[in-house]
C-alpha cells in the first residue's frame, strides 16, 4: 500500500469511532434542548465538526507517515487480553495491520465516492435544465403577493416565482439564485390562505440559506457514505429545518390550523427533485401533530442507546490513540475478544463435574373428577387468540392500535398510526367511510377526518349528480364546494367536472368576471375561464391588446401574449 492509500484507510477507519461519538454528544443535546432551531444549529455543528475531525486525523497521519503507533495499538490491546495460544497469532495480526491487505478499504471508498459523485452531478444537471427550459410566468398579481410576503419576511435577495410542471408540490432551487417553482396542481388546489402560507415557508429556507445548508448535507453523506451515523444525523437536521420553516409560515401568516390542513393535502404528492427544498420534505404526520400541539412523549430508548454509542466510540479512540495501555484495554473491550476467537480455536474448557441430581418432588395426589353434574359449571376453555391479536397478550379491543387492525389496517405504519390517533379517526368513522363505498387507505381517511367530511355531505355531493373518488371528496370539503355553490356555477352556463369546480372556487370565478370577458366577446366554458383567471386576462388587458390592432385575438392567443409578457 503506497502511502497516501495507507493514511487514507486508516483516517476512515478512525472516522468510525470518531463520527460515533460526534453523532452521539448531538443526540444526547439534542434530547436537553428541545427547540427546532437549537437542535438544528446542534445538527449542521455536528456535520461541521465531523468534516473537521477526518481532515484533522487525515492531516495529521500524513505528517507522520512513519508513525505506526496509533495504529498498532488496537492490535496490540486485542492481542493483549487474548487467551495464550493466540499469542502466536501476533505477528499475523501485526503484519495485517502494515501490508497491502487493507488497501480494499480505501479502495471501496473511493468507488463508493465516485459513484455518489455521479449521483450529485446529474441531480444538478437536471436543476439546470429545469431552470432553463421548464420554468413558466406566473400571474402579476400573484408575484405582487409573494414579493410583499417577500417584504414582510425581511428577505433582500432577489427571488424569482415561476410556475413549473416537472414538480408537484412548492419547491425552492438555486443556491445564488434563488429561485420558488408553484405547480400547478398547487396553484388551484390549495385556498390563497394556504398557498400563502405554504410560499412563506419555501421564502423561509431562502432566509435560512437552507439551499446551501443541504448541499453541504449531500456533500456528508457522499464523503461519509458508510457510516450511519452520518445518515441519521441528516435525517434530524432535515426533519428540524421544516420544523423552522413551518414556524416562520405560522408567523407571517398564522392559521396553524389550516396551514396543517395544506401539508396534508400536499402528502400525496409527493414529487420532487433531488436537491430542492420542499413542504413536504420530512414525515408530515410529525409536523402536524407538532402544529397542533400534540406532543409526544419523550424517548428514554433513544438516550440510553447514545450513551452506550457514546461509550464504546470514546473507548475504541482512547484504545486507537495509545490513550490506555494494553494491558488494561480488556476493560474497555472484555477479556475474551470476539476478533480473536475468529482467529484462533480456543481449547475446549475442561469439563464440570455434573450436579448432583435433586430428587423428584412428592408426586401430588391427582384432583378428584369433577361429578357429571358439575360439569356444565366448569369453566370453559378460552379460544385461542387469532393472528390479528396474537402480538398483543392484551385482547385487541382494549387498545387503539388493536381496534384500528380490527378496523382493515393490519400492517399500518407507525406515522399513520399516530396521526389517525391525533385526529380522532375511530373504527366507527371509518366503517361510515366504507359504507359509502370508499376503501381508503390510511393518509386518506385522516385528511377526511381532518377536514369534516361526513355521510351526509357525500350524499348531498352526489345528488348533484358528481361521484367523487376520495381524493376528489377531500378537495371539494377543503374548499367548501357545497350544492349551493354547484347550483351558483351551473346558472352560469357551467357544467364543471369536480376538478373545474375546485378551481372555480380557488380562483374565484364569479359572475360579474364571466359577463366582463362575454361583453368584451368571450363566452368561455368552465376550462376556458379557469385559465383566463390563472393567467389574470381582464378586460382591461384585452382593449390594451385591441388597442395595437389586434383585433380578434382568441383567448388562447391572449393567454399566450399574457405568458410571455409581450405587453
Amino acid at each position: 500500500m503506497n502511502g497516501f492509500m495507507h493514511t487514507l484507510t486508516w483516517a476512515l477507519l478512525h472516522f468510525l469511532w470518531q463520527g460515533a461519538a460526534i453523532a452521539a454528544f448531538a443526540a444526547a443535546a439534542m434530547f436537553v434542548f428541545r427547540a427546532p432551531a437549537t437542535r438544528y444549529l446542534i445538527g449542521i455543528g455536528s456535520i461541521a465538526l465531523m468534516f473537521v475531525a477526518f481532515a484533522a486525523t487525515l492531516g495529521t497521519l500524513a505528517a507522520s507517515p512513519g508513525d505506526a503507533a496509533p495504529v498498532a495499538a488496537l492490535t496490540t490491546a486485542f492481542v493483549a487480553t487474548a487467551p495464550s495460544p493466540a499469542i502466536a497469532y501476533e505477528p499475523q495480526l501485526s503484519a495485517l495491520s502494515s501490508s497491502d491487505e487493507l488497501a480494499w478499504v480505501a479502495q471501496t471508498w473511493l468507488a463508493g465516492v465516485c459513484l455518489l459523485a455521479l449521483r450529485v452531478a446529474f441531480g444538478l444537471l437536471f436543476l439546470e435544465r429545469l431552470r432553463r427550459q421548464n420554468l413558466g410566468s406566473l400571474p402579476d398579481a400573484l408575484v405582487e403577493r409573494c414579493k410583499l410576503l417577500q417584504r414582510k419576511l425581511g428577505i433582500t435577495r432577489v427571488v424569482r416565482y415561476c410556475e413549473c410542471r416537472l414538480v408537484a408540490v412548492p419547491a425552492v432551487i438555486g443556491m445564488f439564485r434563488p429561485i420558488v417553482l408553484l405547480p400547478l396542481r398547487a396553484l388551484t388546489g390549495l385556498t390563497p390562505a394556504q398557498l400563502e402560507a405554504v410560499i412563506a415557508h419555501e421564502l423561509g429556507h431562502i432566509k435560512r440559506f437552507d439551499v446551501a445548508v443541504n448541499f453541504l448535507q449531500v456533500i456528508a453523506e457522499t464523503l461519509f457514505f458508510f457510516h450511519p451515523a452520518v445518515w441519521w444525523l441528516n435525517k434530524r437536521i432535515r426533519a428540524d429545518r421544516e420544523d423552522c420553516c413551518d414556524d416562520l409560515a405560522i408567523a407571517a401568516c398564522g392559521e396553524k390550523a389550516s396551514y396543517a390542513r395544506a401539508l396534508a393535502t400536499m402528502e400525496g404528492w409527493r414529487d420532487v427533485p433531488d436537491f430542492a427544498m420542499a413542504a413536504t420534505g420530512s414525515p408530515v404526520a410529525a409536523r402536524v401533530a407538532r402544529l397542533l400541539g400534540v406532543h409526544r412523549g419523550t424517548r428514554s430508548a433513544g438516550v440510553v442507546t447514545a450513551t452506550l454509542v457514546l461509550t464504546v466510540a470514546l473507548a475504541a479512540g482512547a484504545i486507537s490513540l495509545s490513550l490506555v495501555k494494553p494491558a488494561e484495554a480488556g476493560a474497555f473491550i472484555g477479556e475474551e475478544p470476539v476478533l480473536l476467537a475468529q482467529v484462533s480455536a480456543k481449547p475446549a474448557p475442561a469439563a464440570k463435574p455434573a450436579p448432583a441430581a435433586k430428587p423428584a418432588p412428592d408426586a401430588k395426589p391427582a384432583a378428584p373428577a369433577r361429578p357429571a353434574g358439575e360439569a356444565g359449571r366448569a369453566t370453559s376453555a378460552q379460544p385461542a387468540p387469532t393472528a390479528r391479536n396474537a402480538a398483543s397478550a392484551e385482547p385487541s379491543h382494549g387498545s387503539y392500535i388493536g381496534q384500528i387492525r380490527e378496523a382493515g389496517y393490519d400492517s399500518i405504519e407507525v406515522d399513520d398510526l399516530i396521526a389517525m390517533k391525533v385526529h380522532d379517526v375511530t373504527p366507527a368513522y371509518i366503517k361510515a367511510i366504507r359504507d359509502m363505498g370508499y376503501d381508503v387507505n390510511p393518509d386518506q381517511v385522516v385528511a377526511m377526518k381532518v377536514h369534516d367530511v361526513t355521510p351526509e355531505y357525500v350524499n348531498a355531493i352526489r345528488g348533484m349528480g358528481f361521484k367523487p373518488d376520495a381524493d376528489e371528496i377531500i378537495a371539494m370539503k377543503v374548499h367548501e364546494i357545497s350544492p349551493d355553490y354547484v347550483r351558483q356555477m351551473r346558472a352560469m352556463g357551467f357544467t364543471p367536472n369536480a376538478d373545474e369546480l375546485i378551481a372555480l372556487k380557488v380562483h374565484e370565478v364569479t359572475v360579474e368576471y364571466r359577463d366582463a370577458l362575454a361583453a368584451a366577446g368571450y363566452k368561455l366554458d368552465a376550462d376556458e375561464i379557469i385559465q383566463a383567471k390563472v393567467m389574470d386576462i381582464t378586460p382591461e388587458f384585452i382593449n390594451e391588446v385591441r388597442s395595437h390592432g389586434f383585433k380578434n385575438l382568441s383567448m388562447d392567443q391572449l393567454i399566450q401574449l399574457k405568458n410571455a409578457d409581450v405587453l
